[in-house]
């Protein structure tokens, strides 16, 4: 994000010139929301320290300290540690679906216009105005892409990595959080941040294709209206552009490209891993009540033995004094 900065800057400019930039009620919620989760995390923290561990004194930098100023600095401490993950990275995430968000409503207007247009009024002119919007969108669209392709990547990889590894715990080692509530919630907190930062970037960057043939579609449509009621007419020239030309597909460093049909392909890949750790669970369980119950018999045969060896012995010595 640093690196593309300059170009980010341009973005937003440019967007801000040309569209009203403005959070729907949605993208309001889901900001503070993501702005909330640090002092989430840091209460927890807090409460698993006071409450459930019952530790009133605070160790900070060697010292220990029971006043609230301590409790505070602990909170901040939380705090700040929630705001490095996952809430920076989300911010990015809702930056990121904002503008992806907001493109798709600019396509969705271009092909409203298209449907409202009358067939008299789709002359070379309309399409001449569509393709420059079209193009114009496009660029803005490859901005967009170059700004975000390595940090979108980074963050996918990073939440995916995230939700395994949180899942894997939460089977893995369920008695411990059977335990202790509070460190269940913040796995469980951390578990629904990762894993909606990423469905978030699925889902809006997923949508952009979608309205982009939902435009097509539109045009192909109206231009065959065109065609029945006028007959052959020569202007397949900018039909043949906007049908031509691929669907734009947003990725992360044409390594994960960002489509709601991989939200399927996520899911799957969780289930098989949740599965697997089911079953290697299960198996570490039977393999260690089968060493437990291998310990016990060997203690047991070596008590018997014991046991046998101290009868006879008390046998010679019995028969000796007799």
């Amino acid at each position: 994000m640093r690196r593309g900065r300059y170009h980010l800057t341009g973005l937003l400019r440019i967007l801000s010139e040309t569209q009203n930039l403005s959070f729907t009620w949605i993208e309001s919620v889901c900001f503070y929301v993501v702005c909330s989760v640090p002092m989430a995390f840091a209460a927890l923290n807090v409460v698993q320290q006071v409450v459930a561990v019952n530790k009133t004194t605070f160790d900070v930098y060697g010292r220990n300290g029971s006043s609230i100023a301590r409790i505070i600095f602990n909170f901040l401490h939380s705090s700040l540690w929630g705001f490095i993950y996952p809430t920076s990275v989300n911010l990015i995430v809702l930056l990121y679906c904002f503008l992806c968000q907001n493109f798709c409503r600019q396509i969705n207007r271009i092909t409203r216009d298209i449907r409202q247009c009358r067939v008299q009024n789709f002359t070379l002119s309309k399409h001449a105005n569509i393709s420059a919007q079209e193009a114009r969108n496009g660029d803005l669209l490859h901005l967009t892409q170059r700004v975000f392709s390595v940090p979108s990547f980074l963050i996918s990889a990073a939440h995916f990595c995230s939700c395994i590894t949180v899942l894997g715990s939460l089977i893995v080692d369920a008695g411990t959080y059977i335990k202790n509530y509070t460190l269940f919630c913040q796995s469980v907190l951390v578990f629904l941040n990762s894993s909606g930062g990423f469905l978030a970037c699925l889902w809006t960057a997923g949508g952009l294709p979608l309205a982009e043939d939902q435009m097509k579609d539109a045009f192909r449509r109206k231009m065959r209206e065109r065609l029945h009621l006028f007959g052959k007419v020569d202007e397949d020239c900018f039909q043949n552009e906007l049908m031509q030309k691929a669907s734009f597909l947003i990725s992360g460093c044409l390594i994960v490209y960002f489509q709601r049909s991989s939200i399927l392909y996520l899911l799957g890949t969780i289930l098989t891993y949740s599965i697997l750790l089911v079953t290697k669970a299960q198996s570490i369980r039977k393999n260690n009540d089968h060493k437990k119950c291998l310990r016990i018999s060997r203690f047991l045969r070596k008590f018997t033995i014991c046991h046998i060896q101290y009868a006879n012995i008390l046998k010679e010595h019995c028969f000796k004094m007799n």
